[in-house]
Formats: structure tokens, C-alpha cells, sequence
């Protein structure tokens, strides 16, 4: 196991001036985010394979690993032109991957929110919601196999798939080698559930939903809502209260050896996130 970050974090003119800041700064993965290219204009898929390979090959001269992409876009968008711009610019991302060198793509499970996907809407806990969820992912999935690309769903406690419990049902419904989870336990504590007394149990019954269907790692942090807030804050690792000596331990039992990505964070953060992560990663990890 080793450490990685998202693309996002760390600033930079160019490609390549982020790509070497991100060796200075020690790491040798990416999980790489596109909504900093041109690319997010349109979605077409030249356009998008020229971004991703400007991005590619600076990573590569720098001798870091682009571990996924990060194809964060809302797929049941409840505004019709919307959503069919966003299944666009996903199936672009999807074909993008070759490109980038890499076959993991992640995204969310989506939220008819008007206000966001990260936004709770009552309508995202009915079967209706868990149909529409499920024809969409079928669609994303063909193209998925057509490029030899892994979907990988990250549940969240405001999106159809709330628990680790749903997502896991859902690739288990699908039932195809090219959708998988990504394993992010701060995604799964529901306010009432933030104190100390609660981490643990949360962390492993996540990881047991999830067995055998995770195949990247997510790194940040979970605290208590803000003022009048339902949802749990999701600051960078070491921010909160999230047990990493049980997290980064259950990994390396899983069998995980891949990339920690670092997350929610900004760029002053970094060397302080990294290290906190690292000692974990040096006492429990693989």
C-alpha cells in the first residue's frame, strides 16, 4: 500500500508543472480528475483524448502512475438536458481511460437533488430511483466493456446507494467484471453516528458489505455536521475522528496493496495529510 492523491489538489499552469509538484511533494499515484482540463466544455471525445494524453504523458515523465480517473458527474440528474450532458461527458471520460493509461473510472450513485448531487432528495430512496439508477449503470457498463474499463461506484449517505450495503447489491445486480466499488468509509457515517464510540463498527461493517468487490482506496477524514447541517463534515485525512489504525489494518487484510488517495484537502494541507496517512500505512499497511 502506498500513498496517492487527487489530481485536483495540487495547483500548477500547466500539466506539467503540476505533475512535477506532485514528485516533489513525494507521491507516485494520482487518481487523476478531469474537471480541471478543457475537456469539461463539451465532452467530445477528441477533445477529451487530447486532454487526457497532455496529462498522461507529464505524469509518465515524472514517473507517476495514474491509478484512476475521477469521474465525478451527477448520472441521475433530475433536469433531462442536464443529465444527458452528464451521460455525455461520463462515456467520454469511459473511452478516455485508454488514453491516460489506466482502467478504474469512479463516480457517484447520483441524487435527484435539484440543489446538487450532493444533496439529499427524498425520491432517492424508492425502488423508482433504484430503477432508474440501475438502467443507467446497464448503459454506462456497455461502453465500460467495449473499452476494458472497471466503473467503480462510491456509495454516499445522501445518494441512491446510501450504504455500503446498496452499493455492494447493486454490483452484485449488474453482475459484470467492469463495475466495482471504491472503498471510502467516511462516505458512510450518518450524522447521529460521528462520535468516537461508533467509528469502528461503521468501518467494518462497510468492509464486510464491500468484500471482494473494492478495487481503489480513498483517504480523508469524517466529523460532526456543520451548524445546521445534516451531513457529516469531510475534511482531509487527520481532521476528524476516523479510525485509520482499523481502516488501513482492515486494507491490508482485504488484501488491498494499491494506492491510499488523498482527498479534501488543499495544497498547504498536504504535507501534514501525507504524513498522518503514511504512518498508518507504515504500521498496519501492505
Amino acid at each position: 500500500m502506498y500513498l496517492g492523491i487527487f489530481s485536483n489538489v495540487i495547483t500548477g499552469a500547466t500539466p506539467e508543472e503540476v505533475a512535477r509538484k506532485t514528485r516533489e511533494y513525494g507521491f507516485r499515484s494520482v487518481q487523476f480528475v478531469p474537471s480541471r482540463t478543457a475537456a469539461d466544455s463539451g465532452g467530445e471525445d477528441a477533445a477529451v483524448a487530447a486532454a487526457f494524453e497532455r496529462w498522461a504523458t507529464a505524469y509518465a515523465r515524472e514517473g507517476i502512475e495514474i491509478c484512476g480517473v475521477g469521474g465525478y458527474l451527477n448520472l441521475l440528474h433530475p433536469d433531462p438536458e442536464r443529465r444527458q450532458r452528464n451521460h455525455r461527458l461520463f462515456l467520454s471520460y469511459v473511452r478516455g481511460t485508454k488514453a491516460i493509461g489506466c482502467r478504474y473510472i469512479s463516480t457517484e450513485t447520483g441524487s435527484y437533488a435539484p440543489s446538487g448531487e450532493w444533496d439529499f432528495d427524498p425520491r432517492n430512496r424508492t425502488p423508482e430511483a433504484w430503477e432508474d439508477l440501475r438502467r443507467v449503470t446497464e448503459a454506462m457498463v456497455e461502453e465500460a466493456v467495449r473499452e476494458d474499463v472497471v466503473i467503480l461506484y462510491e456509495p454516499y449517505i445522501v445518494n441512491v446507494c446510501a450504504t455500503p450495503e446498496l452499493g455492494a447489491q447493486l454490483v452484485r445486480e449488474i453482475n459484470s467484471p467492469h463495475l466495482a466499488l471504491l472503498m471510502d468509509p467516511t462516505n458512510w457515517f450518518e450524522a447521529e453516528q460521528v462520535r468516537p464510540e461508533y467509528v469502528r463498527a461503521v468501518i467494518e461493517r462497510g468492509f464486510a458489505a464491500e468484500r471482494g468487490l473494492f478495487r481503489l482506496a480513498h483517504a480523508k477524514d469524517v466529523a460532526p455536521p456543520a451548524p445546521g447541517s445534516r451531513k457529516p463534515e469531510l475534511p482531509g485525512p487527520g481532521q476528524g475522528i476516523l479510525d485509520y489504525a482499523t481502516y488501513v489494518r482492515l486494507l491490508t487484510e482485504h488484501g488491498y496493496t494499491g494506492p491510499l488517495i488523498i482527498e479534501h484537502l488543499t495544497e498547504d494541507e498536504i504535507p501534514a495529510a501525507a504524513a498522518y496517512v503514511q504512518r498508518f500505512i507504515d504500521t498496519y499497511g501492505s
